[in-house]
């Protein structure tokens, strides 16, 4: 089961809105005396921010799965961006290893930066929304499986190597598992640390998941019980997207069957080590989905959880839990605490718990891609620990030390509005958008920016058209522009501008920001899906249906 960890609530959906505010500012026109960058160029030169150690393509998408063919290589994606926080984790956990590096010797390293020219169109070919997404691919270009980006090193190696040598797809696996065929022992682990959370409906629809993995847990041999183990997360959270209105969609007899088997599951060191991921981010949907507050179910289900967070940082079977890790056992007890009475006062040992651990590992953490990862998780600790004064002094010093401090930027947006400092939270999402690097990021920035605008000032009509004329021209020039995460980014901002632009001065806006778009779009080619995705913009819902 793939949990995001959550952050503070404005981060992304925010950041894209607020950015075409005056405060924003566009990137330098290119120095006149430089070449143009080429897409090859511009891509080979994003992985100057990757560690070293590994041999990446230094060239564009198509050219490299062209070269994986002619070697008889598999292809290894990676799509991601430079603020990234799970990007950075990966960066500095799985690729700075020796593990990763001397397996990525057998087959052609890419990475592909969602700023990099055409990234976002490669998005859509691919199916990639979130950051971060790897994928290994054959040879003649078959997607042989999604890695996962949660899991310890030697695991993360282990699954690379079944799938660097069977290079059967997981699709095939999935369809053979569901019609009852022959599954192998390998066939069951790409299965179980297959990275559902970024397949997108690509080999798995979402109405079919709860039966779906139901079946596979079912099947899945008893030896191989904590990968199984995996499986059975993947069905509970499945279950859990399927509840409306919090009420469980499974009947007395499946709840007290779930629930027996997940005390089996959490009872288990060895499940425990293999389910990390799921311990520190499933605990609040799945004890909720599995118990009632204030019952005896619900205290053997949280008494239990507790245990085998407590196991997997001790004892002769601990996990090596990465920092970030470390913080999220801490933030996963929260929860746990808080299950049943959201609003109330957390233990101050668990406060002081929090603190401290975070004080050692901000001190501790030096590499740039760790502090990425560490910092945005304790200043998530502290969100979730409601020690929003410590979220804003660790943010505030961090920008100074950050590669991407634009990022937390937005988080100290959200933590100003949720102190009811509107004024002070539109400042920070306009510096945000002003110090955002790459045309995907300064949009998806300015879209939080415009929609900060939007939320907090509504009135300012000026400033909405202001910082909707400049956000919207972040997309000119760009014949890849209007595709994947900025094609989703666009919807969004066109159906809340229609929502504000009701009466006839926001009227006005809107046909301004409607009629710039449309310069825009007649610079894309004809009958191109980009034009488009384009032309639909600020288009009323009927209207979008019949163009």
């Amino acid at each position: 089961m793939h949990h995001k960890s959550r952050k503070l609530p404005l981060l992304l959906a925010l950041a894209a809105l607020l950015a075409a505010s005056g405060c924003g500012r566009k990137s330098p026109p290119p120095d006149p005396v430089q070449p143009e960058a080429t897409p090859a160029a511009a891509e080979s030169e994003s992985t100057a921010h990757l560690p070293p150690g590994i041999d990446w393509f230094a060239g564009d998408v198509d050219a490299a799965f062209a070269a994986a063919k002619t070697a008889g290589k598999p292809l290894f994606l990676f799509w991601g961006a430079e603020w990234c926080p799970p990007c950075a984790q990966i960066k500095s956990t799985i690729f700075n290893t020796r593990e990763f590096q001397e397996r990525s010797r057998l087959f052609v390293p890419v990475y592909l930066d969602g700023d990099t020219p055409s990234a976002q169109r490669h998005g859509e070919r691919f199916g990639v929304v979130g950051y971060p997404t790897m994928i290994l691919f054959r040879p003649d270009g078959t997607e042989i499986t999604r890695l996962p980006g949660t899991v310890d090193i030697a695991r993360y190696a282990t699954v690379l190597d079944v799938a660097l040598a069977d290079a059967k797809p997981v699709a095939e696996i999935l369809r053979t598992a569901a019609a009852g065929g022959e599954v192998t022992a390998n066939d069951w682990r790409l299965l179980a640390y297959y990275s559902w959370g970024t397949d997108n409906g690509r080999i798995l629809p979402a109405a079919e998941r709860v039966a779906t993995f139901r079946r596979l847990h079912e099947r899945c041999p008893p030896e191989l019980a904590p990968e199984c183990g995996r499986l059975y997360f993947e069905y509970l959270g499945a279950v859990a997207g399927a509840a409306v209105a919090g009420k469980s969609p499974l009947d007395g007899l499946e709840r007290a069957d779930a629930r027996r088997r997940l005390l089996a599951l959490l009872g288990s060191p060895a499940a425990a080590k293999a389910n990390v991921d799921n311990l520190l981010y499933a605990s609040e949907s799945v004890v909720g989905l599995l118990s009632d507050a204030g019952k005896p179910e619900r205290t053997a289900l949280t008494d239990a959880w507790r245990g085998a967070l407590a196991r997997l940082g001790s004892g002769p079977d601990a996990a090596e839990l990465s920092s970030l890790e470390q913080l999220y056992v801490i933030r996963a007890r929260m929860l746990l605490a808080r299950l049943d009475a959201p609003e109330a006062a957390l233990p101050a040992a668990l406060l002081d718990e929090a603190r401290q651990t975070v004080a050692r590992i901000d001190a501790a953490t030096t590499d740039g891609y760790a502090r990425q990862a560490a910092v945005n998780g304790a200043a998530n600790l502290y969100w979730e620990a409601g020690l929003d004064a410590e979220a804003n002094t660790l943010l505030v010093a961090e920008l100074e030390k950050s590669r991407s401090p634009y990022y937390f930027m937005l988080n100290l947006a959200e933590l100003a509005k949720k102190a009811g400092r509107e004024t002070e939270a539109v400042e920070w999402l306009a510096k945000a958008y002003a110090g955002a690097q790459g045309p995907a990021t300064r949009f998806q920035w300015g879209y939080n920016y415009l929609v900060g605008v939007l939320e907090m000032t509504p009135e300012d009509t000026a400033r909405v058209e202001r910082v909707g004329l400049e956000v919207i021209g972040e997309l000119d020039g760009s014949p890849d522009a209007f595709y994947q995460r900025t094609r989703m980014r666009l919807e969004q901002l066109g159906a809340q501008l229609l929502e504000w632009g009701q009466g006839p001065e926001r009227a006005r806006v809107i046909e301004k920001l409607r009629n710039r778009t449309g310069e825009i779009c007649k610079g894309l080619p004809e009958g191109d899906e980009g034009r488009r995705n384009c032309e639909s913009f600020l288009k009323p819902a009927e209207a979008a249906k019949t163009a």
